[in-house]
């Protein structure tokens, strides 16, 4: 199998066939970036205390008055994604898994509550790798079949981050006193709460003394609104969060439109000329 793949790889034949499958999807792609790019200059970068609803950019520190533990880095977070790519009917299919505590950007001005779930995350993996025996076990809870490869994205406390997405007003704004009727229930639109969260932590520490709080709480609760009356979330419009800069961002974006836009329509061009000569019309 390998040497036939070696030899499959060397065949310029293989190449020309993919040009002109991807050549197109590229250029399309390289648009669809183009227009993230452009929506990202337009859209105005303003301050938590200036911030008018819609469409908005803002850049801030993540902060929220307790953590979650991770699954894969085990580390202190507020917010984690994990994505499993699990193989249990024969088909590679993906499940995500997302938990989040009540959690808040801080620009200086004042402190916005984001609900980050649906996003585009521009975040680098917190942990990677192919998942095998106790590892694999430690993730069947979140998987169906046996998971063949997991990554883990996370925001952390102090964390810097940059958000496109529409501020608008909190449709739980008011407390539902049913919904959240003990520390272990959900918080407006499904935050953890510090007693859930505390439980989660013994479940990856077992032993920690059942006595002694666990060391989730990181701020008093009592310096945050959990029903403010805004709230930062996925609008109609694009929803992305990213470690990078709104500069940086834009720069990234930048070279890969430019690589896609062009790159895709020379790579179809040439595997259309390499097939027509391969086949003697030229």
């Amino acid at each position: 199998m390998i040497h036939l793949l070696i030899w499959l790889l060397s065949q310029p034949l293989l190449w020309a066939v993919l040009g002109v499958t991807l050549g197109p999807y590229f250029f399309w792609r390289g648009f669809l970036l183009l227009q993230r790019k452009r929506l990202i200059m337009d859209t105005p970068r303003s301050t938590i205390r200036s911030a008018a609803m819609g469409r908005v950019e803002i850049t801030g520190k993540a902060v929220g008055p307790y953590t979650l533990v991770a699954p894969m880095s085990h580390t202190d977070c507020l917010y984690y994604r994990l994505v499993i790519e699990s193989n249990p009917q024969g088909d590679l299919s993906n499940s995500i898994h997302e938990m989040c505590t009540p959690m808040f950007l801080d620009d200086g001005t004042g402190t916005l509550m984001i609900f980050p779930h649906g996003s585009e995350l521009l975040l680098p993996p917190s942990s990677e790798r192919s998942e095998y025996g106790k590892l694999a076990l430690s993730l069947t809870r979140y998987s169906e079949g046996n998971p063949e490869f997991a990554q883990e994205y996370s925001i952390k406390p102090g964390d810097t981050i940059f958000v496109l997405g529409t501020l608008r007003e909190n449709p739980w704004a008011k407390k539902d006193s049913i919904a959240e009727c003990n520390e272990l229930s959900r918080i407006g639109p499904g935050f953890v709460g510090e007693g859930e969260a505390d439980l989660l932590r013994r479940e990856a520490y077992p032993y920690l003394n059942p006595k002694v709080p666990s060391g989730a709480t990181v701020a008093s609760p009592n310096q945050f609104d959990f029903h403010p009356p805004v709230i930062l979330m996925q609008g109609e419009g694009p929803f992305v969060i990213s470690t990078d800069s709104q500069r940086d961002l834009v720069a990234k974006l930048n070279v890969r439109s430019f690589l896609y836009i062009w790159g895709g329509p020379a790579a179809a061009l040439w595997g259309l000329w390499e097939i027509l000569s391969h086949a003697g019309l030229l």
